[in-house]
């Protein structure tokens, strides 16, 4: 550096430092002050602000100016603050904004205790996520979670109705509490629906968080069987764990009915419901009035290997689940009732289960049948290679106590171990013989003699030969990648020594295995497709699965068969086929008939060869008299914004002569349909046909249909129910509900919300 600028520097230096000094003294003099007492507020508050003035006598702190305060997780946001630090209070007027943690507050004017989180707005309205906003003349906050609004309103529609408008829905008060993420409590409260009063209540308690206790809104609806109908539910949120939903029912007609619902949680794999309900008939043409059924479930999972499991299901007669219009219409139509409780422990190589079983017929038409497995222990031995060797043993090893009311109580074992050998004859094949021993022990005789118990042993030996092809074709379009075609033929032998089983007491399908000398055969195609995704990934979509299947009896001869058997035979079984006109019972439970030497040819297509398009079909054709035995089909097709439509059908020939055979005939169609042909509207409807009635007669079955209208905070409904069967009853039914909803999710609900109607 020049030496003759070093004197110029320094002269610069001190005069600069002369002007500053006045100006640095001042602000020390006049905010030092202020600033300390910040520093000590700064644990509890910190303060943004344009303007800041501090009157240390009165040891108030005045801010001024898009003023902004942070309290922890608190900010509070006004045009004017005045901070009083002898009463711990913060006085806010001008676009108040107290923002605690998911909850906010707004009005003209706030007297705040910032060390308790209490204080009161004027002119004020409150929003707490979802959807949940209330306003009022004065809004107290009372803690953390707790808020009083005195001349206030409250509703969960604005978050997507704007300020602007009105709301769809609304509760006044003239006090009311509201608990966040718990209920509002309002006193001298009424309901505005589009501005205009809809009813007054001296109190009233509305549940604001999914699981809390009250009275829920109440179902009403008419039927020209039960006449007028009035349902009233109440929730007990009883813990975290636990609720209990207990309704009342009132039917001119019929009577009254208790319901209740008992839902728990035990742990992260424990939980499961109990549920009740005790009707009073007045119709009913049994000799009690008083009827009742209970449904429970239970799963636990203590861990990846012991399980519990539990489905309890009790009706005290067997029309009731068909006599009211309200059960659900797969009970309705259901022809048995099982109960089950099991638990099962599972090793690498082995698994065991225990398991108590109660079945219990429900066809009006047939004689009240039940059967029991009280209990069954069951012992599974996974194919394992044996000292080492290729080859495989598996076992089944069981016993139970059964009782039927048709035939005496008896003790059963089975075992049954197998040994198998799998062989890969080519890289494309694959041959497996296997031969079993099975012995089950009896005792009981079916004919009661005093000889006591009786068994039976059977030989069963069998030879499957597996192939598989496929062939890849390279497509490289924008959506497909690529296609590969499978083809996976398999041929089996199969052949089971004859016994006599006449002998052997009827319980299930353990008690009577068919003979065979059988050769199957079948064929499946698949078409699989490599599909593109938009985050570029390749996802696999099986479009097209088509197989055909058939055995053939190489030595057909007329053979007693179980009725039990007979009755459990199904035109897509290949494992056994019949002449049904052949049939000659013997009366004790066992009939003979004529056995077939071809099966039914069986076909089984899947496909999906849209997104919103799939369809199935089985069909089981009768070679030997060129006809069609059974058909179950079924088809959906959906379009994303107006909705779906599904239909099934299924088909089953009946035996034509009086015997075992002589109720299967069954021939129906389900069909369901969702239609959203306006915002915020949805149709759901659920219908069973019978093809098989009288052209005179109306095919229909039942019709269920339900209507909504929701948007983000309530939804109405209607639903209606027409029957033409109602056992016990002539003629049909008629039946209309009207429900209501208001909702607390912030979003409308999706359009199938209306088929839970159809269930319930």
């Amino acid at each position: 550096m020049p030496r003759c600028l070093l004197p110029v520097l320094l002269v610069f230096f001190v005069l600069t430092s002369l002007c500053f000094m006045p100006v640095v003294s001042a602000q020390d003099t006049g905010s030092r002050g202020l600033l300390n007492k910040l520093n000590e507020l700064k644990s509890a508050v910190r303060i943004e602000a344009n303007e800041m003035e501090r009157r240390e006598r009165d040891k108030l702190t005045i801010a001024r100016g898009d003023v902004r305060i942070h309290m922890e997780n608190r900010i509070l946001n006004a045009d004017e603050v005045e901070l009083d630090e002898v009463q711990e209070v913060i006085r806010a007027r001008g676009r108040v904004q107290l923002i605690d943690g998911a909850s906010r507050l707004e009005g003209d004017r706030l007297e705040y205790h910032y060390r308790t989180n209490m204080g009161v707005m004027y002119q004020a309205k409150g929003a707490i996520p979802p959807a949940t906003t209330f306003q009022g003349v004065e809004i107290y906050k009372e803690g953390d979670r707790r808020y009083r609004l005195v001349d206030g309103s409250f509703t969960t529609c604005r978050i997507c109705q704007p300020e602007s408008g009105g709301v769809d829905w609304e509760i006044r008060a003239k006090e009311a509490v509201v608990e966040q993420d718990e209920y509002l409590e309002a006193k001298s409260a009424s309901f505005w629906i589009r501005g205009l009063p809809s009813l007054y209540t001296p109190y009233l308690i509305y549940p604001i968080g999914p699981r809390r206790t009250g009275f829920l809104i109440p179902k009403v609806g008419t039927s020209s069987l039960s006449g007028f109908t009035y349902r009233q539910p109440f929730f007990w949120a009883i813990d975290e764990s636990q609720d209990l939903t207990l309704t009342g029912v009132y039917r001119t007609k019929q009577g009254v009915e208790g319901q209740a619902t008992y839902r728990y949680i035990l742990g992260p794999e424990a939980g499961g419901f109990v549920e009740g309900r005790v009707i009073q008939d007045r119709r009913s043409e049994a000799q009690s009035e008083v009827r009742a059924t209970i449904t429970a479930r239970h799963d636990q999972q203590w861990n990846p290997e012991l399980s519990l499991k539990g489905d309890i299901n009790y009706v005290s007669d067997r029309r009731i689940q068909r006599r009211f219009s309200e059960t659900p219409s797969d009970l309705r139509t259901a022809n048995l009732t099982n109960s089950r409780v099991f638990l099962t422990q599972m090793w690498p190589n082995y698994g065991l289960q225990f398991l108590f079983d109660d079945t219990r017929t429900l066809e009006p038409s047939t004689n009240d049948s039940r059967l029991s497995r009280l209990p069954t222990l069951s012992l599974s031995a996974f194919p394992q290679h044996l000292f080492g060797s290729p080859v495989l043993l598996e076992t089944q090893l069981s016993g139970t106590y059964l009782q039927r009311k048709e035939t005496p109580d008896s003790g059963r074992a089975d075992l049954f171990p197998k040994l198998s050998l799998p062989w890969r004859l080519l890289p494309w094949a694959t041959m497996t013989p296997s031969v079993g021993f099975r012995e089950t022990v009896y005792t009981k005789r079916a004919d009661g003699g005093a000889a006591g118990g009786t068994s039976r042993e059977l030989f069963e030996a069998r030879n499957e030969l597996q192939a598989r092809f496929f062939r890849g074709f390279e497509v490289g379009g924008t959506s497909v990648d690529r296609l590969v075609h499978l083809f996976e033929p398999h041929l089996s032998y199969w052949f089971i020594n004859t016994v006599g089983q006449q002998r052997i007491l009827q319980f299930d399908n353990v008690d009577f295995v068919s003979p065979q000398n059988r050769v199957t055969y079948s064929f499946t195609n698949r078409l699989l497709a490599k599909l593109k995704e938009a985050d570029g990934s390749i996802r696999t979509h099986e479009f097209l699965s088509f197989s055909l299947s058939q055995s053939v009896n190489l030595n057909p001869q007329t053979r007693t068969f179980s009725d039990l058997f007979l009755n459990a035979l199904t035109p897509e079984r290949i494992d056994q086929a019949v002449r049904e006109v052949t049939t000659r019972s013997l009366g004790n439970g066992f009939s003979q008939v004529q056995e077939r030497r071809f099966s039914n040819l069986v076909a089984d297509l899947r496909a999906s060869p849209l997104r919103d398009l799939t369809f199935y079909g089985v069909t089981a054709f009768n070679t030997e008299r060129n006809r069609v035995d059974g058909i179950e089909a079924g088809v959906r097709v959906a379009y994303p914004e107006y909705g779906r439509v599904e239909l099934a059908h299924s088909f089953i020939r009946g035996g034509g002569l009086p015997g075992v055979f002589s109720d299967r005939e069954t021939s129906g169609i389900i069909g369901r349909l969702l239609l959203t042909p306006l915002k915020n509207v949805a149709i759901n409807y659920l219908g069973r046909f019978d093809p098989r009635r009288d052209v005179s007669r109306d095919v229909s079955l039942e019709n269920n249909v339900v209507v909504t209208y929701a948007t983000c905070c309530w939804m109405v409904g209607l639903h209606f129910l027409n029957r033409s069967e109602v056992p016990g009853r002539s003629g049909s039914e008629n039946s209309v509900e009207v429900f209501f909803e208001l909702l607390t999710g912030g979003a409308p609900p999706p359009p199938e919300r209306g088929a839970q109607y159809l269930r319930r």
